[in-house]
């Protein structure tokens, strides 16, 4: 069992941190986040280096790189400044269904923005009465003739007001069973009927938005279903799952990035006549935060090293992404600590790492469920 990164995966970490440092400036990306814009010039530059999506096949503009690898670029993206690395990461995820489960055609006209930088996409399934409870949707999708005409509202859709394309999903069948009545479908944000709307400031994620989108009478030619109807559910839980190994990582990159930031701040501020990393209490909780790290990433990494290998585990992914996004909430509330006052201030990062790190538990899904799925794994039927 070899626990290292291959050179492959060394350089490229390197690249990307040279990339990183080359294009973020701490003072424009604050600004960035503090107006709430999308780092469309980055993301750009970020998508000619093959960053972006880098698991997607070659023939849709990806790299054709393991999901692993895809991870660990994001990872460094996210350590070096969490205001532009989750912002990145974060362009590309929705479309995960689409990349699954769509035909050649419809992947071939979506994706290959995505991977260059020219695009992003969303994904809609959360409603205002149905977030975690998705066994039926109040969103409907009526065929008439060639089309499906889409009535209802979602929320919480992560930048559902610059996407290109969104894939939604809504109830084809209202008399289904639970969960058998559902359908995705492409929809396009320029679509006549289709109302995206920025839902305000939040805690974390500034540099993305989270919106409603309002969907009245909105056509949808039946080229434009993803998969087959009446699947839906299967293609969200399938691609939400990897999704959550994904997020996982992401959570061990802003774990990491605070920490470093926590470790040098130990190194160089002092308080009676000393630094404070010879404080024990301080020294402590650098070691404390170290080791979450560090046994919380081994759990991300053979997340996604299953999913390379064709394994993908529901119990490794879930309890990867619940352990991460807490790892990456305590260290983050260590770092505060240790920063004290400064802490507070945008500038120093740590405040913005800590809304980002409580976001990612919320993404894909909230730990309480993850944790409800994976005891019905454990256990069986009792």
């Amino acid at each position: 069992m070899d626990f290292s990164l291959t050179s492959r995966q060394r350089l490229l970490k390197e690249a990307v941190r040279e990339f990183m440092k080359g294009e973020c400036d701490p003072s424009a990306t604050l600004e960035l986040a503090k107006k709430k814009q999308f780092p469309w010039e980055i993301y750009r530059k970020a998508g000619q280096n093959g960053y972006l999506a880098s698991y997607y096949p070659k023939e849709l503009g990806g790299q054709g790189l393991p999901l692993l690898d895809y991870c660990l670029i994001m990872e460094e993206m996210i350590r070096y400044d969490n205001r532009i690395g989750m912002a990145l990461s974060l362009g590309s995820i929705p479309a995960k269904t689409l990349l699954r489960f769509g035909n050649e055609e419809q992947k071939k006209k979506y994706l290959p923005k995505l991977t260059k930088g020219e695009a992003v996409a969303s994904i809609a399934v959360t409603e205002p009465n149905h977030g975690s409870d998705i066994r039926f949707l109040d969103t409907r999708a009526e065929r008439k003739g060639d089309e499906y005409i889409l009535n209802g509202s979602k929320i919480f859709i992560t930048n559902a007001d610059i996407s290109d394309f969104y894939t939604v999903f809504a109830q084809t069948n209202p008399d289904a069973p639970p969960y058998r009545g559902i359908s995705g479908f492409i929809v396009e944000r320029q679509q006549e009927g289709v109302t995206p709307l920025d839902l305000g400031d939040k805690v974390g994620l500034k540099t993305t938005s989270s919106c409603s989108i309002e969907l009245r009478d909105v056509k949808v030619h039946k080229n434009n279903l993803l998969g087959k109807e009446n699947h839906g559910f299967t293609y969200i839980m399938e691609a939400l799952n990897e999704g959550r190994a994904e997020i996982a990582n992401e959570a061990i990159g802003l774990a990491r990035g605070v920490y470093d930031r926590a470790l040098a701040h130990t190194k160089t501020r002092e308080q009676f006549g000393q630094k404070i990393g010879k404080f024990q209490n301080i020294a402590h909780m650098i070691v404390e935060m170290s080791e979450e790290i560090e046994s919380a990433a081994l759990l991300a990494y053979k997340a996604v090293w299953l999913i390379d290998q064709g394994k993908m585990d529901l119990s490794t992914s879930l309890q990867a992404k619940v352990k991460c996004t807490l790892t990456a909430i305590d260290v983050c509330l260590k770092a505060m600590q240790i920063f004290a006052g400064y802490g507070l201030f945008d500038e120093q990062f740590i405040s913005g790492y800590l809304g980002d790190a409580l976001a990612t538990w919320l993404l894909e899904g909230t730990g309480q469920i993850q944790r409800n799925t994976v005891a019905s794994q454990l256990l069986g039927k009792l």
